[in-house]
């Protein structure tokens, strides 16, 4: 949040500068400026716009950032792996307010090391996931493609954790890791994509 403030700081306005007030139940980043262009707070999340694209290249060749526009969308990610609501944007006057509700004891986040890896294929998933599988395997059989059990499988352990890797794929379905990365290069882009970074992106099914 501090370097997306820092990025997106409107520096034509004097007088203030960036503030971060911390209470007991949230934290509010007041930053100068509105949101730029065309984002909004219903877009922000996917919607791109660089008010100084010179900080912006600064900050990514220094690694401070790792990809142009994801840095919004990462960190709803982050809150909501922590069982957090997305931040809330609000503009008084000419000074953007971000509130971030604070990560209680019960929504810690788990680390890679603390993850849990399910034992087996989950055998049952919610009926909107069920409904998804099945409008994949109808769209499969409609497109003359093969979907393998194997394939299923791993379509069904990413809509259970879309965050899950293919080591972790290979373990809990034990495939090779290869194979796992066989199966996932043909069904991207038909079956399922990949959001964000390969380090800190998630996985996501997609039927249309």
């Amino acid at each position: 949040m501090v370097v997306n403030a820092c990025c997106h700081r409107a520096y034509s306005i004097k007088g203030t500068d960036i503030q971060i007030k911390m209470f007991d139940d949230r934290i509010v980043f007041e930053n100068p400026g509105r949101l730029p262009g065309m984002v909004r707070p219903t877009n922000i999340r996917n919607t791109h716009f660089s008010r100084n694209p010179k900080i912006a290249a600064f900050l990514k060749t220094y690694h401070y950032v790792k990809e142009y526009g994801e840095g919004v969308d990462r960190m709803c990610r982050e809150l909501i792996a922590n069982g957090v609501a997305e931040p809330k944007y609000h503009t008084d006057d000419f000074i953007l307010k971000i509130t971030v509700p604070r990560v209680t004891e019960k929504s810690t986040r788990v680390t890679e090391k603390e993850k849990k890896l399910p034992e087996k294929l989950p055998e049952k998933l919610p009926e909107n996931r069920i409904c998804l599988i099945d409008k994949i395997i109808e769209k499969s059989k409609s497109s003359g493609d093969k979907l393998t059990e194997n394939r299923i499988a791993i379509l069904k352990l990413m809509l259970e954790d879309p965050y899950i890797s293919k080591s972790e794929i290979a373990t809990v379905l034990g495939l090779s890791y290869t194979a796992v990365g066989s199966n996932i290069n043909v069904m991207r882009g038909k079956y399922l994509r990949r959001v964000g970074s390969d380090k800190g992106g998630f996985w996501e099914v997609i039927c249309d």
